[in-house]
């Protein structure tokens, strides 16, 4: 069998996703350098406190917010000390109950000092950092584990044996998302394969055939080449119809390339619902102001770097 012709590489596909991971890698490292900051400041106090005693609780309720409870030990001298723990939640605590605690050996003899144990207020913060460390580590994970395996996926198709298939280039609304389609006539039936947009695609009159690099008839992916030119899907084959407002697009015969700068105001709109997941983040996490300055920072990335993943129409202004 004689390979296939070489095509035009679908480069805007590639700029389009680097457009999307971009701001994620830099939201995120700067979320992570600040949340590595603030975990070294709450575990300041914790990592001073190099000594361990058993204390009786001799009133409850206390400032701050009734979540404060004052204690007695005596310190390694033998020294009867008083200090005060602070827990993350008010708590029914007894007056008398006993429960070990860590203070700070460098603590001035005879002062009240500031003591912790397991599952008070201290060691929640640090539990809250450590979370939210993880949290984004796994979102920066996520996001350029799956832009990468669609770096390296795409190109590999070009080795596939090429076939002939009928196509019709449409267009779908799913909420604020509108994608391009390629809606394909096969031996095995119809077949919509989302893509990533190209000129070559609004120039594609309806029922054309096109080169396919694969066989769209079994094959989850494949790889359309128009008028000489890579069309990368974004997303697998399917064999019903997409869900939304799926409509055939407009036939643009001097279609040219859209630049990123209006792939980004068309996709700029998912952003703004960032602060009511930062709001919904503050709440439950119960993170205030910092968390939901975060929380809203990492989502609005994230909501700006999905339709770049799944192969958002730059034409949003599209008339069917």
């Amino acid at each position: 069998m004689t390979p296939p012709p070489p095509s035009r590489r679908h480069r805007r596909a590639v700029r389009q996703l680097l457009l999307g991971l971009v701001p994620v890698l830099v939201v995120g490292v700067v979320v992570l350098l600040a949340l590595a900051l603030r975990l070294s400041d709450v575990q300041a106090p914790l990592s001073a406190a190099d000594r361990a005693a058993a204390a009786t609780v001799t009133a409850a309720g206390t400032a701050p917010e009734g979540r404060g409870l004052e204690v007695s030990f005596r310190d390694d001298a033998g020294r009867e000390r008083s200090g005060t723990l602070v827990l993350d939640e008010p708590l029914d605590v007894p007056v008398g109950a006993e429960l070990t605690v860590q203070y700070p050996s460098a603590a001035a003899a005879g002062d009240p000092v500031r003591v912790y144990t397991a599952g008070d207020a201290a060691h929640a913060a640090v539990g809250d950092v450590v979370f939210g460390l993880a949290a984004v580590v796994l979102v920066l994970l996520t996001v350029a584990t799956l832009t990468l395996a669609r770096l390296l996926s795409r190109p590999r198709l070009r080795s596939r044996p090429a076939t002939t298939v009928t196509a019709t280039h449409v267009v779908g609304n799913q909420g604020l998302l509108m994608r391009s389609w390629l809606e394909l006539e096969t031996p095995a039936g119809r077949r919509w394969l989302p893509t990533h947009w190209a000129p070559e695609l609004d120039r594609l009159p309806p029922g054309s055939r096109v080169e396919v690099r694969g066989d769209p008839a079994r094959d989850r992916l494949v790889l359309p080449v128009l008028d000489g030119a890579e069309v990368w899907p974004s997303g697998r084959l399917r064999s019903q119809e997409p869900r939304g407002d799926v409509r055939q697009a407009p036939v643009v015969p001097d279609a040219v390339e859209v630049g990123l700068a209006r792939q980004a105001r068309a996709d700029g709109v998912l952003p703004f619902l960032a602060p009511v997941l930062g709001l919904l983040w503050a709440y439950v996490d119960s993170s205030g102001l910092a968390g939901f300055v975060v929380a809203t920072a990492l989502s609005a990335a994230v909501l700006f770097w999905v339709p770049q993943l799944l192969g958002s129409d730059p034409q949003a202004t599209r008339q069917g």
